[in-house]
This record gives C-alpha cells, sequence and structure tokens, in this order.
C-alpha cells in the first residue's frame, strides 16, 4: 500500500509571499524529495479545511525511504505540521484520517535569529529558507545538512540573511559582500544577538588583504549555545569577507564549496559590480563572476540562485552559467513569483558539468517541469 502523509503549511508575515506560498512549496518539495529519493515521490496541493497543505506519497519506496521521509518533509521551509493519511487507497483518497506525527527539530537557534533585523529589500526568510534546501538537496555532499558538515557559501551576503538561516541549520558558513555598511551592520547586529541571548562566542574584526592590498574587513564569528554544547561539538563558525565577489578565488580554496545560495541584484533599485565599474545589468555580473564560483565548487556542488526575470532571463543566464562549466537543470519559471511591479522572481538551480549526478538531476528537472506542452504540430 502507498504511504501517504501530509505537510500542513506554515503561515508567512509577508502577504506577498503568503500568494505565492503553495506553488513554491510544491516546487520545492519536488526537487528536495526527488534529489534525496528518487523520481517514485508524488507531491501534490490538497488543503485539508480549508488550510493550505501538500500530499506527499511514496510508492514501494522501501522502508529506508520510509523512514527518511518525516525527516526530510521537516526540512522543507513552509513545514508547520505533518499527518500520516490512515486508511486503503480508497479512504486515502476520498476521507483519510489524520493521525499526528512529530516533526524532527532541525533547526539548533530560534527564530528570531533570522526575523530581528529588518530593512528596505530584506529576503523573506521562508524564500531564503527555500534557497538554502535547495543548493543542498543537489550536492552530494547533501547530508551535512543534518550534521553540520555542510560548506555553504553565499557570495553577494548583504546583511546576512542566508548566514543566519545557516547558522540556524547548524552550519559553519561563509559569506561574502562588497558593501562596507552591510558588512558593519551585520557585525553589530550578531555581535549583540550573541552577547543578549548569552551564547559563548568570540567575533573578531580584522583587515582583509591580498598580497598588501587592503579589500576591506574580515568577520570571524564562534559560537556555541552553552559550554556544553561548545565542549562536546566544538561550536559553530562562521566567516563574512568584506570584499568583491571577484575576489573569493584569492581568499578561499578551489573545489571547497559544497553549496552556493545567492540572491543576484536585480538591476532595479540596486546596481551591481563589474569589471567596468558599476554595472546594473545582471547577466553581465554573472558573465564575470561565475567561472569565480565555479572553481570554488566541488564537483558535487549545488547552487541556487534568485533573479529578478525581467532584468536576467533564463536563455541569458543557461548561456552564462554554460560558459563557466554550470548547467541549469530547471527550466524557466519553475519558481516564478511576482515579489512587486518591477519585480518578476525566480529561482535557477545548477550543478558543475561534472556533477557525479548531472543526468539524474537534469531528467528531476524535467519530471518537475509541469508546464503544458506545446503542440508540435
Amino acid at each position: 500500500m502507498t504511504r501517504s502523509l501530509l505537510v500542513l503549511r506554515a503561515p508567512s508575515a509577508n502577504r506577498v509571499y503568503t500568494s505565492a506560498a503553495g506553488p513554491l512549496v510544491l516546487a520545492e518539495a519536488r526537487w528536495v524529495l526527488g534529489a534525496h529519493l528518487g523520481s517514485g515521490v508524488a507531491v501534490r496541493e490538497r488543503p485539508v479545511g480549508g488550510i493550505p497543505a501538500l500530499e506527499v506519497s511514496l510508492p514501494g519506496g522501501g522502508p529506508d525511504a520510509e523512514c527518511a521521509l518525516p525527516a526530510l518533509l521537516s526540512t522543507l521551509s513552509a513545514t508547520y505540521g505533518l499527518f500520516e493519511l490512515v486508511g486503503d487507497d480508497a479512504e486515502v483518497a476520498e476521507e483519510p484520517l489524520l493521525r499526528p506525527l512529530a516533526v524532527p527539530s532541525t533547526l539548533r537557534h530560534r527564530d528570531d535569529l533570522e526575523t530581528i533585523l529588518k530593512y528596505p529589500g530584506k529576503t523573506n526568510e521562508q524564500f531564503t529558507a527555500l534557497l538554502v534546501n535547495l543548493a543542498a538537496a543537489l550536492s552530494t555532499r547533501r547530508a551535512g545538512l543534518r550534521d553540520g558538515s555542510l560548506r555553504l557559501l553565499d557570495p553577494m551576503a548583504g546583511r546576512g540573511t542566508t548566514l543566519n538561516r545557516a547558522l540556524r541549520l547548524g552550519l559553519s558558513p561563509v559569506g561574502a559582500e562588497i558593501d562596507r555598511k552591510d558588512v558593519d551592520a551585520y557585525r553589530a547586529f550578531l555581535s549583540t544577538y550573541l552577547r543578549t541571548h548569552r551564547y559563548k562566542h568570540t567575533v573578531a574584526a580584522s583587515r582583509l588583504s591580498v598580497r598588501g592590498e587592503q579589500l576591506g574587513t574580515r568577520v570571524d564569528v564562534e559560537l556555541a549555545e552553552d559550554k556544553r554544547v561548545q565542549r562536546e561539538t566544538g561550536g559553530q563558525r562562521l566567516t563574512l569577507l568584506g570584499c568583491d565577489t571577484r575576489r573569493l578565488g584569492e581568499l578561499l580554496p578551489d573545489a571547497s564549496i559544497d553549496a552556493l545560495v545567492a540572491d543576484l541584484p536585480y538591476g532595479v533599485q540596486h546596481g551591481s559590480r563589474s569589471a567596468s565599474g558599476w554595472d546594473r545589468s545582471p547577466l553581465t555580473v554573472l558573465e564575470e563572476v561565475a567561472p569565480r564560483w565555479r572553481a570554488l565548487l566541488r564537483d558535487g556542488a549545488g547552487v541556487a540562485l534568485a533573479v529578478n526575470r525581467h532584468t536576467l532571463d533564463h536563455a541569458g543566464a543557461s548561456r552564462a552559467l554554460e560558459a563557466a562549466g554550470l548547467r541549469l537543470i530547471s527550466h524557466d519559471g519553475a519558481f516564478r513569483h511576482r515579489v512587486d511591479q518591477s519585480i518578476d522572481r525566480d529561482v535557477l538551480l545548477a550543478v558543475p558539468t561534472t556533477h557525479p549526478r548531472l543526468e539524474e538531476l537534469t531528467a528531476l528537472g524535467a519530471a518537475t517541469d509541469t508546464r503544458p506542452q506545446e503542440d508540435p504540430s
């Protein structure tokens, strides 16, 4: 008999994101579960009593897959509750009973680490979690999302939304940000947060330089919830490099990153630094930085990029990534949703062309493309 679980979707405080959350979480679930368990997992929206929910079915997945399923579902960006659908196949299809399941804890720190800091243009926390989940799922080292060993990089870190999510997951992330004000603001926020919540921690700021050239400020953070955690696990580490993302190859080892997450400049309000100076074209920036990012990635790494479709189209992004040795595996509009009048956002999923699971993940991308197919005639 097919095992089916129901995922209650958490509400979002962001009105615009709430209206798009259903299709986004559905797409996230198909990618995350497909990457972990294969293409046999079926996911669909199934509201219960008017409450948004997803139904996940695992026909013949075996005991290992059935055991892993609740833990995987708990990592989704909007999981609020889990239920098993009880009954025979006919009852499950019509009027099943719901058996509550414990939601395994995946986050080590309180949610205010992500929510306290407010500023114009801040990325929604659920969307940030979605990006991290997707990049990690594509990595051959995706198990590191559970034990804290996944090496995550945000090469355009802003004020640290992705870094904070990574910390809550127990990771030790690396970020880069060219804007000195953003680096200083994030350092001040994290220092205050760790102090007021009585963490065992150190926050050190130093000059960041390469061969005598000063690039900016380097922030190194060590933290643990208490002495016991610090003694037993060694705690977590965070590194924020105050520099142009193009210089990361001079600061980080090649083939050292498992997952890369970036919110690319949208080319509307904020510009981007390119070799010729300040540029508002995200495509120009991507063409320049993608080869540098590729050098930092392990062959089995995963990449998730948030983009504005108004200023970076799918075909152009695909060409830029391919030229850098990265294969775009998500279809055009896979995570499309409107942010405001000037931002029509999507997520690009990519892996190195040398990825050991390239064919499998490419096939998964085709399987998750639910758009109506055009009649060739």
